[in-house]
Order: C-alpha cells, then structure tokens, then sequence
C-alpha cells in the first residue's frame, strides 16, 4: 500500500508541477509580448495564442486539482441538517456525479483532440488539438480523485483548504 501512496502521489506532483509551469509560462509569454510591442513596436505572432492555449490548460488543471482539495463551491446549510445515512448517500451521489464528469470530459476531450489534429492553429503552427489535450487528461485525474475519495483515501495535499465543521470557541484574549 505505502508502494501505491508512493506512486499516487508522484503523478499527482507531477500533474500539479505541470499546473505551475503552464502558470508561469503564461506569465512569461504575455510579459515578453507586452515588453516586445512596448520595446520594439511590434508582437510576435504566437505570443497570443500560447498565452491562450496555456490558459485553457491551467483552467483545466485547475479543475481538477480544486476538485481534489475540496475547493469547488458546496452548498451545506441544508445538508448539514440531513441525518447522517441521508449525508452519507448525498455525498456518495456527489462523488458519482463528478465521476461522470470526469469521464465525460476523458472521453470527449479525446473525441476533441482527435477531431482536430489535422487542423493548425495560425499563429504556432500547432495542431489545434493543442488547445483540447489537457482535457481528457484532466478528466482522468477528476475520476482518479473521485474513486479515491469514494474509496475513503483523503485526496487533499493542503490543509488550508479544509473548512472546519464547527466554529471554534472564541479564545479568553479575544473577549477582551
């Protein structure tokens, strides 16, 4: 087991690392167009549409790994009523409807990148499946992390994304 924590969370580095560089090579891109229009008059070519394919991407990758942090917006008031077989089931249907989407996005996202391999995008001369390939693998890690968290295993690298179930007491020194 401790072999496949191992392994599972060198992918999920990975794919986090992965997130990060696109982040910073958007940053990167979008700084050299504006110093190269400021600087010299003009643009280049491919720097709007890398900017463009790099920002699909991270809002891609982006998806996926809020999903895995708990991050995505949850509605409580009224499940924190229900009782608990009731917040049980509720959450288990949660978990599947996010698994369907997950593979829905693996499964048209590769409909997508295959759809448009042949074609290229003007300014990069890529394929314009450049614009759909992180979504199927984003799609991937979604159903990765929703059978893991339906399997019980915490999926969450950061704890500042947890929000506690109950408000804490207020402390002496902040009563006066």
């Amino acid at each position: 087991m401790t072999y496949l924590r191992k392994a599972w969370r060198a992918i999920d580095a990975i794919f986090e690392a992965w997130g990060l560089l696109c982040l910073v090579g958007v940053v990167f891109v979008v700084l050299w167009q504006v110093v190269s229009r400021e600087l010299f008059g003009t643009t280049p070519t491919w720097s709007e549409e890398t900017s463009r394919i790099l920002l699909i991407w991270i809002g891609f990758l982006s998806a996926a790994i809020g999903f895995r942090e708990g991050a995505h917006i949850a509605i409580s008031f009224v499940v924190d009523r229900l009782p608990d077989i009731l917040r049980q089931i509720l959450h288990y249907a949660v978990l599947a409807t996010i698994l369907a989407l997950g593979l829905y996005l693996t499964v048209q996202g590769a409909q997508f990148t295959a759809d448009t391999q042949n074609a290229t995008l003007p300014g990069t001369g890529l394929p314009r499946s450049a614009l759909y390939v992180m979504m199927p693998v984003a799609g991937v890690m979604i159903c990765l992390y929703s059978a893991l968290q339906a399997a019980g295993v915490p999926t969450q690298r950061f704890s500042s994304t947890q929000v506690e179930a109950e408000p804490q007491p207020p402390r002496e020194s902040d009563a006066e």
